[in-house]
């Protein structure tokens, strides 16, 4: 049982469920759909993990559908045997939630008897016994939890509880000073602390608070309670004094770095607030990604909007093209020309450039963003897929403004203009590959056409349809059809990955560009946006489909741009960097480029615990060796 949690009659079952998608982002999904994949995807994939599968479990309680982890939590028992106490404990919540209150008794009294002192038995039993209406022995049950353990968040919560329905408003406080009265008890004290403030009597609290929060080992829950009760009431002074000189991350609990970064939020102190997200995404990444996300932008925001106004654009812009010769993962690792396939004699050069938008179609602020990052990304992904799967060499072009970031066109480039640009020397063997998409509301069409510079005759032509959802399988069929028309193999489509992962990771490519654009200086450093939405983008693209190299290369290449862009950001993905590096061969691409990776991240130790074996897989090829030295010298130089 939680504090916030009433057990006197299970949750209804809720219509919709919050759960967290493959992007880390928060969604709703129907109770359908939540019972019939989400929930079973969960509770397969926390088997064997007791700590999270309880969070999967208590969370499916709370949203109403306790029938539906009873065999969960059968399972719990199992695979906590370390913490017999909790798996019983939430079984018998489990049971009582579904109905069988004797079921959930036997678990109890099972407890009981294996734990004689065991609070949380005592007060299983007690909400089992205010849920038949025995609301006298439940007060009993509650407060013989009590003399075991005075501070128990669920005997204190549902003695105080069960006693305010009886006693009302005006006896509510002795019964706080009953428990407070108990030797070692804060807990009541903080509750003690909640009141004062619901009754706007501040300074009564504040002296509690200077109480029980001075001394050297502050109770993690009694700084949760306080901080979570401050924030509430406004009380921001307080916080500033009593919670953040104390909050540590990695030791407290997260929840109270969460109040507080609400804290400097509503006080509009994104630099403070910055610099504890950070901390935060460190020590509480892998458990709080999604709510730390929203947080990280609406700092994002309120740096932005105290930045002096962008200049107007003049009504007619100059635009420019950013040629990406190589992958965009390329950016950052100082030119590792050994991760590109070699090119043979007589082999094309195939430009492909960002899309146009025909037409002035209506959009909103959300998919006008998504639509910009697809005329991106289908030429980044398409010159990436060039270079590994056709014999040919591609660039990426992209649309510049002249005073810094992206451009959309509303029609190609003339292709005559385009071959007139290029140096004579590339003329005879470039490909030039531009489309436009046509947007109708949800729908849109991609048209893409091949022209030959040396013939100056088009080659061809590719299109495809759908809505936004099917992308990528717009990708694959643009692919298919593309691909003989340059030279590639008839009805092409790569090994690994379905549509989804090819959209996805597509729009991570679009996504990563913002990074080199600025890296290069076509967008100011401090106009940055989203670093952790980027980067939390390639890491899930990277783990959908691990079989997918280049997918890490590409997050790697994020964490090595963003450190030279001076950014602490790389520090919160060393987690998942330092265990995809634990488990990869020595020879594998990912563990050699991990020379400017790890550095990057903070993890130059790991780096040279491996050192030798890494360049004695390399030994037989000088291009390898000759880049982990030069790796290796540029992170020196930076002082790593």
């Amino acid at each position: 049982m939680s504090e916030s949690e009433n057990p006197s009659s299970p949750p209804t079952p809720k219509d919709h469920v919050e759960v967290l998608n493959a992007q880390g982002q928060r969604v709703s999904i129907t109770s359908e759909q939540y019972l019939t994949k989400a929930l079973p995807e969960m509770l397969k994939a926390s088997d064997a993990d007791p700590e999270r599968l309880t969070q999967v479990i208590m969370q499916a309680v709370r949203d109403g559908f306790a029938d539906n982890v009873i065999a969960a939590a059968n399972r719990l028992t199992v695979l906590d045997k370390d913490n017999l106490e909790r798996a019983l404990t939430v079984l018998a919540v489990v049971q009582r939630d579904s109905g069988d209150l004797d079921l959930a008794e036997g678990t109890l009294n099972e407890l009981k008897q294996r734990k004689p002192d065991s609070a949380a038995a005592y007060v299983g039993l007690g909400m089992l016994q205010e849920r038949q209406g025995n609301f006298e022995k439940c007060v009993e049950l509650l407060w013989q939890a009590l003399q075991m353990d005075c501070n128990n968040p669920d005997a204190v919560h549902g003695y105080l509880q069960t006693r305010h329905r009886s006693v009302g408003d005006e006896g509510y406080p002795a019964e706080i000073e009953k428990i407070m009265a108990l030797p070692g008890s804060w807990r009541a004290q903080m509750w003690m602390a909640r009141l004062h403030l619901g009754k706007n009597n501040a300074d009564a609290a504040a002296e509690i608070y200077r109480d029980k929060l001075s001394g050297e080992a502050v109770e993690s829950d009694a700084l949760l309670m306080a901080v979570a009760d401050l924030v509430q009431n406004g009380k921001h002074d307080l916080i500033e004094e009593l919670i953040v000189p104390r909050f540590e991350p990695g030791k407290h609990h997260p929840h109270i770095g969460m109040a507080m970064l609400q804290h400097y939020h509503m006080q509009e102190k994104h630099a403070v607030g910055e610099e504890l997200l950070h901390q935060m995404y460190v020590h509480y990444g892998h458990m709080l990604g999604a709510e730390l996300q929203q947080l990280s932008g609406e700092f994002d925001r309120m740096r932005l909007s105290k930045l002096p106004k962008m200049p107007d654009l003049p009504a007619n812009p100059k635009v420019n093209l950013m040629r990406l010769d190589r992958p965009s993962w390329y950016a950052g690792f100082d030119d590792p020309a050994w991760l590109l396939p070699p090119k043979g004699e007589g082999h094309k050069h195939i430009m492909v450039f960002a899309l146009a938008i025909d037409g002035q179609p209506k959009l909103e602020p959300a998919q006008e963003e998504e639509i910009g990052r697809a005329t991106r990304s289908l030429p980044l992904w398409f010159a990436e897929q060039i270079w590994l799967s056709t014999p040919h060499r591609g660039t990426a072009a992209l649309a510049m403004a002249e005073n810094g970031g992206w451009a959309v066109l509303g029609r190609p480039w003339p292709e005559e203009q385009l071959t007139s640009q290029l140096p004579d020397s590339e003329r005879a063997n470039t490909i030039l590959v531009s489309g436009q998409m046509r947007i109708d509301g949800d729908r849109r069409r991609i048209d893409l056409w091949a022209y030959d510079c040396a013939t100056k005759q088009r080659l061809g032509h590719a299109a495809a349809e759908g809505a936004h959802a099917e992308h990528g399988q717009m990708l694959l069929q643009l692919m298919a059809e593309l691909w003989p028309l340059i030279g590639g193999p008839e009805g092409y489509k790569p090994q690994l990955g379905d549509s989804t992962f090819w959209h996805r990771y597509a729009d991570g490519m679009g996504q990563h560009s913002a990074l080199v654009i600025t890296q290069t200086g076509g967008l100011p450093r401090d106009r940055l946006y989203g670093e952790r939405f980027i980067t939390q983008w390639l890491q899930n693209a990277a783990l959908a489909e691990t079989r997918w190299q280049p997918g890490f290369w590409l997050l790697g290449s994020a964490m090595c741009v963003l450190q030279q862009l001076g950014s602490n950001v790389p520090a919160e993905h060393a987690r998942l960097i330092s265990e995809v590096f634990r488990q990869s061969p020595a020879d594998s691409a990912f563990v050699r480029l991990c020379a400017r990776i790890l550095p990057a991240c903070g993890l130059l130790p790991l780096w040279q615990g491996r050192r030798d074996e890494i360049m004695a897989a390399a030994a037989q090829d000088e291009n390898v060796t000759a880049w982990l030295r030069r790796a290796e010298s540029a992170v020196q130089s930076l002082g790593q």
